[in-house]
């Protein structure tokens, strides 16, 4: 009874001063680069998914954000929801471009030939930025970072008029172009001739262009869908998306959400389809084939893993999974560890965890940089009754944690198994 009183007033303790002290939060990197195009001094912020480091051979899409000091909490929030926890979309790195100042940042914004808002004696610099994002910013990511080939520029506002203009200056040289509300009315519309001459063209390679608005009357978007409507290029892409319950300023969230939900269309597979899925395989062909049209290596959403692992189950084809897991070793390697652990729980509940531990011990060594992994170890030993060897893999996946910069809620799950582990 004493001993149970004394871990209930540690957790007490370590639940209050959680609460009172304020938890580290993850912000990236923020990466100063010296600019020879621009000739100055220009600071990136990046954030790096919360798995990136457990899944050391899994590769990730790339947002490009313009006016990211601005916009950064809020599309960092939302992809930790949409990505990480939500698993609706895939993993992304998250490139966020600071600013310089409000005058600096929209004559960056303004395609050459055109004057930046309110500054007639502003020539706009848009090409010269967009090849400082081109051939400085891009080649320092995918030199240091796990990159896929696939790259998306978002802009909002007067960003958005820089996306648009970006598509119609260097097609390839982004994957995905998200214009938010873009400033198109600039200069009287000034750039609608550009955008004519390019769209009738159509001489590059398939691209696409995501365009969107608020409740808003002068931004002069709908003089380019009548232009894209009109014209139907063969080349590109795109989808417009009107928001009328939302206004200039809270458009950017919303409709960023649902154009990556299309530009990653498939990924997440809704309970009722996969309830109807014909066979495992059907669902590795399916993320295999998406994979390679999204150019990425990475772990496939969760309730999909567990789908296919309790097909076999259901189906009384146990006998069948080895040959399976050997498949999605060699089809969807970023997906193994994953895949391993879901069999591990499968077999502790319906064998044992005496077999459930040895599924998971016989993969330790090239998944112990993982933390779920650990935990999974961790959390085996626990229903085992050997609390001091799940006591040792909570210990490695809270330091692994906080080497990693996890999320507070991931530390404060660990700390606590640790407290009841504790011999």
């Amino acid at each position: 009874m004493i001993k149970k009183l004394i871990l209930f007033f540690t957790l007490l303790l370590l639940i209050t001063s959680r609460l009172t002290l304020s938890a580290e939060i993850n912000t990236g990197e923020r990466v100063k680069l010296n600019s020879k195009i621009l000739l100055e001094e220009r600071e990136i912020q990046i954030l790096l998914p919360e798995n990136y480091h457990s899944n050391t051979g899994a590769t990730y899409p790339v947002i490009y954000h313009i006016d990211g000091d601005y916009n950064f909490h809020g599309v960092s929030g939302m992809l930790d929801f949409m990505a990480n926890k939500g698993q609706l979309i895939p993993d992304v790195i998250l490139v966020a471009i600071a600013d310089k100042g409000t005058d600096i940042y929209r004559q960056y914004m303004t395609p050459a030939g055109l004057t930046a808002p309110f500054k007639k004696e502003d020539d706009g610099k848009a090409e010269k930025f967009l090849t400082f994002l081109t051939e400085e910013v891009k080649p320092y990511i995918n030199s240091n970072y796990r990159t896929a080939n696939n790259a998306i520029l978002v802009g909002h506002s007067m960003g958005g008029l820089f996306v648009f203009n970006a598509l119609l200056e260097s097609p390839a040289s982004f994957e995905h172009f998200v214009s938010i509300s873009p400033s198109v009315w600039l200069n009287d519309h000034a750039i609608m001739a550009k955008a004519k001459n390019f769209i009738q063209k159509g001489k590059h390679k398939p691209t696409s262009l995501y365009l969107s608005l608020g409740d808003e009357n002068r931004q002069g978007v709908y003089g380019v869908l009548q232009l894209l409507d009109e014209v139907q290029p063969k080349n590109i892409h795109w989808q417009f998306s009107h928001y009328p319950n939302e206004n200039h300023h809270s458009v950017g969230l919303v409709s960023l959400r649902q154009d990556l939900r299309t530009i990653f269309e498939g990924w997440d597979i809704p309970d009722k389809e996969l309830e109807n899925i014909i066979s495992a395989e059907q669902l590795i062909k399916h993320y295999q084939s998406l994979s390679l049209s999204l150019n990425i290596n990475q772990p496939i959403p969760t309730t999909s893993i567990k789908s296919a692992i309790r097909f076999f189950y259901r189906q009384k084809k146990t006998g069948d999974i080895p040959v399976f897991m050997a498949k999605v070793k060699s089809e969807l390697p970023a997906s193994e560890q994953a895949f391993t652990m879901m069999l591990a729980s499968y077999t502790g509940h319906f064998d044992s965890p005496e077999s459930a531990l040895k599924v998971l011990l016989e993969s330790e060594v090239r998944f112990e940089h993982s933390i779920d992994y650990l935990n999974s170890i961790a959390s085996t030993y626990e229903q085992l009754k050997k609390t001091q060897l799940a006591f040792n893999y909570y210990e490695k996946a809270l330091n692994l944690a906080k080497q990693y910069k996890s999320n507070q809620w991931q530390i404060n799950i660990i700390e606590a198994k640790l407290l009841k582990n504790k011999g």
